[in-house]
């Protein structure tokens, strides 16, 4: 039987990083959301989502992030970051983002990110050096930086998908 993992989990390890200061006594000036979906095949072979409330291992969850400007004035220099959860892989090649971004990934933590794929120099045992593409199942984190600005009241989206261990 299928250990079931619950959602909840995978989701509180999930934040969205945000560059932006709100004082106290201010409304936020940018808001963010976060949606996870069940990713699913149908009989026909066409892919769909449903909302999560639960997933097993082998189930592919994809994560759908949305920042909202909520004033006049354009926002720029937003940088949104997400981690792959604890029991959890990246599918590679799966983050989209709906305005133009530089997407980076992270192979330790999110202490440093580079473009993906990770290629790493390898010392063989003859001495010669070979480069090596680090697997996509091996990022720990993911980050967008974006170049388009978010217009007022505008709204920009992104996504990707992990894999349940």
């Amino acid at each position: 039987m299928l250990k079931k993992i619950a959602l909840g989990l995978c989701i509180v390890t999930v934040s969205a990083g945000v560059m932006f200061n709100v004082t106290a006594k201010s409304k936020p000036s940018l808001v963010s959301d976060m949606q996870a979906y069940l990713v699913k095949t149908n009989a026909e072979g066409k892919e769909y989502r449903q909302p999560a409330k639960q997933t097993a291992p082998g189930n592919v969850l994809e994560y759908n992030l949305s920042y909202t400007n909520q004033m006049k004035k354009t926002l720029s220099g937003l940088v949104v970051s997400g981690p792959i959860p604890a029991n959890t892989v990246y599918v590679g090649r799966s983050a989209k983002a709906g305005v133009e971004a530089d997407l980076l990934v992270s192979i330790d933590g999110g202490a440093s990110f580079e473009s993906e794929p990770v290629r790493r120099q390898k010392r063989l045992a003859n001495g010669k050096i070979e480069t090596v593409v680090i697997p996509a199942e091996k990022y720990t984190n993911i980050r967008w930086k974006v170049k388009q600005p978010i217009q007022g009241f505008g709204k920009q989206l992104y996504s990707y998908r992990v894999k349940v261990k």
